[in-house]
């Protein structure tokens, strides 16, 4: 039997491990971050199932098989995970800037969609 993952605590466990990894990237010890960086990507692929797992159809239809390409982040104060990536719809119009979209997955396992997403 599995257990299913509690994204409160991967979403700090990845939080956590960011904040170690940019205190290593100001010591320029990239060995270390690398080490950080595996674990952090075995998070994000827990975390990235789950949201499929979770997502409606409409968004499970615009997701890649995996989040490797994917930029990832984590906002505290909504305490939810973004998964970055190119908006499809985008794809065939010829604009000079690509537009994004984020999906969002909370710690209650709600996905949400963001349009013309901006990263600050």
């Amino acid at each position: 039997m599995t257990s299913k993952p509690n994204l409160d605590n991967l979403f700090q466990e990845w939080n956590e491990l960011n904040i170690k990894a940019q205190k290593f990237l100001g010591e320029f010890d990239f060995t270390k971050i690398k080490e950080i960086r595996v674990k952090q990507n075995q998070s994000e692929d827990v975390i990235f199932e789950t949201l499929k797992n979770n997502a409606p159809d409409d968004i499970k239809n615009i997701l890649p098989d995996d989040c490797g390409e994917m930029e990832v982040g984590y906002e505290l104060e909504e305490n939810r995970f973004y998964f970055v990536m190119f908006d499809p719809e985008d794809e065939e119009e010829e604009e000079e800037e690509p537009k994004l979209i984020a999906i969002t997955i909370d710690v209650n396992k709600k996905v949400n969609l963001i349009k013309d997403f901006k990263m600050e």
